[in-house]
């Protein structure tokens, strides 16, 4: 994948971003939030907080360096193994494309490679893709069964807006998007759906970006855009992480957003109170089907950064 490293690269360029002085506000940032956590306190229990907070920004820091070392490293690796397969296997005139090969399971490719006629691989590739649209087609319900907070405060609370995201109500006001309040501000401007790392191309200096969810890859393009909507992700995940370290404003979970706004929109985005007013519309709808839908070879979005 060589398209993140091109816009990184445009990004930096075409904007004035100042890493350095990014990092110095950053640092000013936790030194004066550690400050205000102190206050008030002298002696041994300030200096109990101060060591267990030391710890805390040491060991639970937010870094892109998960995603790829932890998250995708060991699937990238192996992605690269594959497709040298697959291209054999294609110049061989057994499948059509090099990542054909991704939608076999182990067993059936070392079988395939042993003996091409033992299965129909074209075959098994074609079902499997399909099930593959569809799944990125269908929208799920954002909760099915009994949801109690023991059971859910965790994983939900944390990183996906549980409790306020099973108790909010639908905005019933036409052209609103209700949502989390990600990163504080407002901001108004064009939206531009982006759904797959393949699109970051289109996204222009001054663009609202509304998309699924963010990943580390997303980052080349918060040099570019001065606000954020996404459908799922929570206070912790990385759009709203990211957002409050660029200053930029974010409404987050949303669970509708990229359905309900069109690239070419100009909303406004309240990142303080979680709502997304689309001012005018005439933008141009971003269809969730196959020709939008990450190939084998782009990573589906993660919450982790």
């Amino acid at each position: 994948q060589v398209e993140p490293v091109i816009e990184l690269v445009r990004g930096y360029i075409e904007t004035d971003y100042d890493y350095p002085k990014t990092i110095a506000a950053l640092k000013a940032d936790i030194d004066a939030a550690t400050k205000e956590l102190l206050q008030g306190l002298s002696g041994k229990p300030r200096d109990e907080l101060a060591s267990v907070n030391a710890i805390n920004l040491k060991m639970a820091p937010l870094t892109p360096d998960h995603h790829f070392y932890i998250d995708q490293g060991a699937n990238a690796h192996v992605r690269l193994v594959l497709i040298a397969i697959g291209n054999k296997l294609v110049d061989m005139g057994h499948l059509d494309e090099p990542d054909d090969v991704i939608f076999l399971r182990y067993n059936e490719l070392r079988v395939f490679m042993g003996d091409p006629a033992a299965i129909d691989a074209r075959a098994i590739v074609a079902e499997r893709r399909e099930e593959r649209m569809a799944a990125y087609r269908f929208h799920p319900r954002d909760w099915i069964g009994t949801v109690t907070p023991s059971q859910l405060a965790i994983p939900y609370w944390v990183n996906w807006g549980f409790p306020d995201k099973f108790y909010r109500k639908p905005s019933t006001v036409a052209g609103q998007v209700k949502g989390m309040a990600g990163s504080p501000g407002i901001v108004e401007g064009v939206a531009r759906v982006i759904l797959t790392a393949a699109q970051f191309d289109q996204v222009r200096q001054g663009d609202i970006v509304v998309c699924q969810m963010t990943n580390p890859a997303w980052v080349v393009l918060f040099t570019k855009m001065v606000g954020l909507v996404t459908d799922a992700g929570g206070l912790t995940s990385h759009p709203a992480v990211l957002s409050r370290e660029f200053g930029i404003p974010a409404v987050v979970g949303t669970s509708t957003a990229t359905r309900q706004i069109k690239t070419g929109d100009r909303i406004r985005v309240n990142g303080t109170t979680g709502v997304v007013d689309i001012v005018r519309a005439g933008g141009q709808a971003a269809e969730h089907l196959a020709s939008d839908a990450p190939s084998a070879s782009v990573p589906t979005p993660s919450g982790r950064g």
